[in-house]
């Protein structure tokens, strides 16, 4: 037993992996940290900045997993997904942890796309926030978005506004299926969702570990919030006083924000997707189909 993590769940975003990771710690083998994504090898795919990565050294990252729990568990498992977006955070895995075992789910990429958009909208901050509530209108901006532009003001994490990069998994998956082979399993999210027995039961199989009935938990969705000045008050006023309310022992306030964010909650809207999205996937779903038979 050691303390370097062996289990990553790697990708892709908005497709089960939060519940995913969490509903897998209720077997005794699998640890997860309290900080479920650390984001150390895949911080400069999710962050433009160096300043804001929130772990910066190899050490500071073993550190969610010097624990006695994560030490006795067969499983560390490290749930940072935007690992899967780069050869160089898989290779870096690797040389930390050379049998390290992989997991990726895969969902429809315009539903993934409506998700991400969605969770988009959860954000006050409008360096995180959508441009527009209007998921077509953001798709419209792709085109400058590749040029650097279009943007929310003041964005600091690009990469989650960029739809088609997030979940075009052709580029993806056969490098990964290359370089990882066995060590990688592929889940589908409709799989997870509407079979979860069957498919902890192919799960637990790849980990080679005892298999156990899973209280297949799902996680909230977060409030998608009106672009308010009022919340955007309550942000500014939470992130410049954060230091002072650390001093205080008044970190604590995630109640309190969710009940005001719950005050000025949108409606969840149902987009009528333009077809050309649909088309721009086409070649995402051929490759779902192809990597499905092949996985039969």
């Amino acid at each position: 037993m050691s303390d370097i993590p062996n289990l990553f769940l790697i990708g892709a975003p908005k497709c089960g992996t939060t519940a995913l990771a969490i509903n897998l710690t209720q077997h005794q083998d699998i640890f997860l940290p309290k900080q479920k994504e650390p984001r150390y090898f895949d911080r400069s795919t999710f962050y433009d900045f160096e300043d804001d990565y929130i772990t910066k050294t190899l050490n500071e990252y073993l550190n969610f997993y010097n624990t006695s729990e994560a030490i006795e568990s067969k499983y560390k498992m490290d749930a940072s997904v935007f690992n899967m977006y780069s050869q160089q955070s898989i290779d870096d895995i690797l040389k930390l942890s050379p049998d390290a075992k992989f997991i990726v789910i895969l969902r429809d990429p315009v539903d993934a796309s409506l998700s991400m958009h969605r969770q988009r909208l959860t954000y006050v901050d409008k360096t995180m926030r959508e441009v527009s509530e209007d998921f077509n209108e953001c798709w419209n901006l792709l085109e400058k978005r590749k040029e650097g532009k279009g943007y929310p003001k003041g964005c600091r994490n690009k990469f989650l506004f960029r739809y088609d990069l997030l979940y075009s998994y052709e580029n993806y998956l056969p490098c990964l299926r290359e370089k990882l082979q066995d060590k990688l399993f592929i889940g589908f999210y409709e799989d997870y969702k509407n079979k979860p027995d069957e498919f902890f039961e192919k799960l637990f199989l790849f980990l080679d570990i005892e298999p156990i009935k899973i209280d297949n938990k799902k996680i909230n969705e977060s409030l998608v919030v009106k672009n308010s000045m009022i919340l955007n008050m309550i942000e500014i006023i939470l992130k410049y006083t954060l230091g002072i309310r650390k001093l205080l022992g008044l970190t604590g306030l995630k109640n309190l924000k969710k009940k005001l964010l719950s005050l000025y909650q949108i409606d969840k809207k149902e987009f009528e997707v333009d077809q050309k999205v649909y088309e721009y996937f086409k070649p995402t779903y051929e490759y779902i189909d192809r990597l499905k038979k092949e996985m039969k």
